[in-house]
Parts: C-alpha cells; structure tokens; sequence
C-alpha cells in the first residue's frame, strides 16, 4: 500500500500540504470527482482530487468534508486555477476537524502527475516485493541444503514474515519440535496443543485459530496418508498473499526433509512443484524443483489431460475442477487421444493459462486432442500494437484489471470515459469481445510476452 508521506515526496510541487498529516497513513488510490457527494464511487483510502467545483467557501463546506470522512478518505487535494486561486475560506478548519488532510495542487500541475506519481511507487512497491519474495523462497531452498537444515528453514521462514514459526511433530519418528526465535518458546506448548486440536482430523490440511491473541495458520506436512507433522506460523498481523505462498515452500520442504522416502523425484514432490506453480508462485516452484533436482523449465505449455493418459517423469500434475493439468515443456510431444494443449507461456503465467486450457476443453470436449497455436491472439496483440501506445495499454491494464473500467482508469490517470470508448475501438479493430473469457485468457497471455 502507498503512503500518504510516499505520495507527497514523489509528486514533488505538484501536491502541497496545509496541515500536518500522518505522512504513514495509507492511500488506496487517487480519484478525481466533482460530485458534492462522490461517496458511491470511492472504496476509502483514496486521496481524493477536485477542482473545488463542489466547494463554496461557505458554512456548507463542512458537510461535503463531513461526508467524504464518513466514506474513510485518506487525504483532499484542491486544484487551483480554476475556479478557487486558494483553499477556499474555511476549508482548512472543517478538515483539521474531520482528521481529513487538506492539500493543494498548484495552478498549472496537472492531476496526472499525482495519479502516475501514486502507480509509479505501487509498481515500485510491487516489484520490490516480488523480488523480496524470490529471494525468501530461494534462501529457503538453501537452507534446507545444509546442514541443521530443519531448524534452518524454520529460523528463516520466521524472518521472511516478521513473527514466529513453529515445526510440530505428529509422527513418533518424526524430527523433535523447534521454535523460532528462541524467546518466545514458552508459547509452543499452546501452539502444540491448538495444532493437534485443529489438524488431527480426517482431511484437514491446514487451518487457522487463534493463540495467545495472534492469528495463526497451520499447515500440515504428510507423506501419503500419514501425518509427520505441522509448521505453525504466527506474525501478529494478517498474512499476506507473499506470506503464504512463502509457507507453502517450507511445508514442501519440510516434506522433503522429514519423510524417509529416499526418491525424491517421486510424485509428491513434483506435484508439489506444480501445486506452487500453478497457484502463482513460480518462484517458490522454481526452488523447490531445484532442490529436488526436478527438470522445471521457464517456458511451458499446459495440458487438461482428462484421461489422465500422459506419462511423464517426474509428474508436474495438479487436479482442478475434476481435470488433470500437466506442466509440459514447451518441446514436448504428447501422444493422447483427448485433451487439450495450450499456447507456449512463461512459468509465472501458468495459472491464466490454466484457466484458459480449461475453458477451452470444456468448450471442445467432442473434438479428441486439440493443440492450440499462439497465432490467433499474437495477431490480436500486434493489431493492438499497430493501433498506438494509448490502445494497447488500456488493454493490457483492462485485463489485468478483469475488466473493471474505473480501476482502469485510475491506473491510467485518466476518466473512466476515456477507457470505454478505446476498449469499444479496440474490439472493433480485433472483430472480438473483450468481455468473453476465452478472448480475455490468450490476449492476456500474448500480451504478457511482449
């Protein structure tokens, strides 16, 4: 999330403070409404911008702060020049009194510069938490190749996530319990105890509870129908998507260490690679596989092999909606009467194409195997490319968006106005809807390789 104290700093002169304001306090987006009461269109958070249209220095200006704080918005920025050369009389007071933040956008700067200010440090933010989480899963995969490798991986996952990490034993031969750190060891005996209580049933694999008031989720770590054990994570505060995808590393990887098989190129592991990269996390995947000395490569191809009737080694196969799913190298030749064989795609976009082999097997299940070429939606991306740089990006931000209009444009800095008429333009160009699923999955796919 983008501080209010990022924002400032990165929009520079474009956005001055009137008061003092929580420089830490988070702000959703930036919207841009000359509504007296725009509540309807905000989610909260947002820094909201106006030309003071709504604004008329009079006593009533109270009410139309009064009602965006009552709609949780995180700061106001009046635009001068055109209509109001200062905040207008009395503003400043009714915001000091709503806890509202009261700013200025000088005559001349445009509100675009504050809109690409906040995406630029949300792409920023983005892209450095990627890159934290790549470097979390493989210092994992490390660890759990040297020596202590158990206590290792618990002590690192502990300080992946800022908190607490427990590892269980349900098994008797299963390693000894360890706690990370050291000084809050008092608490395993609950955790223990909560974990047994919430995993120790038929089909549960992980669960949530709380424990001496922080919010804890166990996941358990098996092989085959046996139970060795459970990693407990507690961080005292709601775990993050990169926090979970993190634990399902360590879990694999306790696996791996805890189990006797001797083969680690067996099933479980390769399905657990899958399993993590279809769930998003091709990093973690990526560690894992190399760990276990599993061939992963970073372009592949998805299979919905209904049949179950491809034979590969090691087995990169996960079930979704009743249909296994195959990661197959994009080279790979497969010899199968029904199924359907998706367009060659990075690995972090093999859960689109998932999606997309789904789809599109339900929709020709009566025509055997099918294998499907890239060439469709690789024209549809150069006709978009051809079409100028506005087009081609309110594309790819209207898919990435799942076409959500108003999301789009806040991304762009522009009006939702505008993102309708160049997404109606650019469905004429292409002859197709962008609204049809099928479309969306291999335009986004094309679009993701460029």
């Amino acid at each position: 999330m983008t501080s209010l104290g990022d924002l400032v700093r990165t929009a520079g002169s474009s956005l001055h403070p009137l008061m003092p304001f929580d420089a830490a306090r988070e702000i959703s987006g930036v919207h841009v409404s000359e509504l007296g009461d725009p509540g309807r269109y905000l989610d909260g958070g947002e820094l909201l911008l106006t030309t003071g249209i709504p604004l008329t220095g009079r006593a009533e200006d109270a009410d139309y702060v009064a009602r965006i704080a009552d709609q949780g918005v995180g700061a106001l920025g009046v635009g001068l020049g055109e209509g109001w050369d200062a905040a207008p009389p009395g503003l400043l007071e009714h915001c000091r009194n709503a806890a509202v933040p009261l700013f200025i956008v000088p005559d001349g700067a445009p509100f675009l510069d504050i809109s690409r200010a906040f995406w630029g440090i949300n792409g920023r933010d983005q892209q450095d938490e990627a890159l934290r989480s790549a470097h979390a899963h493989t210092r994992l995969a490390q660890a759990a190749t040297g020596a202590d490798p158990l206590r290792a991986v618990v002590r690192l996952m502990a300080q992946a996530i800022g908190g607490w990490v427990a590892w269980i034993p349900l098994d008797p031969r299963a390693p000894k319990a360890l706690f990370h750190p050291p000084a809050l060891e008092g608490l395993l005996p609950a955790v223990q105890t909560d974990v047994e209580r919430s995993l120790l049933r038929p089909g549960v694999a992980a669960a949530s509870f709380l424990s001496h008031g922080s919010a804890v989720v166990a996941h358990s770590v098996s092989e085959g129908e046996r139970t060795l054990g459970a990693v407990a994570i507690g961080a005292g505060r709601p775990l993050a998507r990169s926090d979970r995808q993190l634990a399902l590393t360590a879990v694999a990887l306790l696996r791996l260490l805890t189990t006797r098989a001797q083969d680690t190129h067996g099933d479980d592991t390769a399905r657990w690679v899958a399993e993590l990269a279809f769930a998003g996390d091709a990093a973690a995947s990526s560690a894992l596989a190399r760990l276990a000395g599993i061939p992963l490569p970073d372009v592949v191809r998805v299979l919905a092999d209904p049949d179950d009737a491809a034979r590969e080694e090691p087995a990169l196969r996960v079930v979704r909606d009743g249909v296994p799913l195959r990661l197959l190298a994009s080279d790979k030749k497969v010899a199968i009467h029904r199924g359907f064989l998706g367009p060659t795609v990075a690995l972090q976009d093999a859960p689109a194409a998932a999606a997309h082999v789904l789809m599109r097997w339900r929709t020709r299940q009566d025509q055997g195997f099918v294998i499907e070429s890239a060439e469709r939606s690789a024209a549809w991306a150069d006709a978009l490319a051809d079409a100028g740089a506005d087009v081609l990006e309110t594309v790819r931000a209207y898919l990435r968006h799942h076409q959500h209009a108003e999301h789009t444009a806040r991304e762009l800095g522009v009006h939702r106005n505008t993102v309708r008429p160049r997404i109606t333009g650019a469905e004429r160009l292409l002859g197709v809807s962008l609204s049809d699923p099928d479309v969306a999955a291999e335009l986004w796919l094309a679009l993701r390789q460029r």
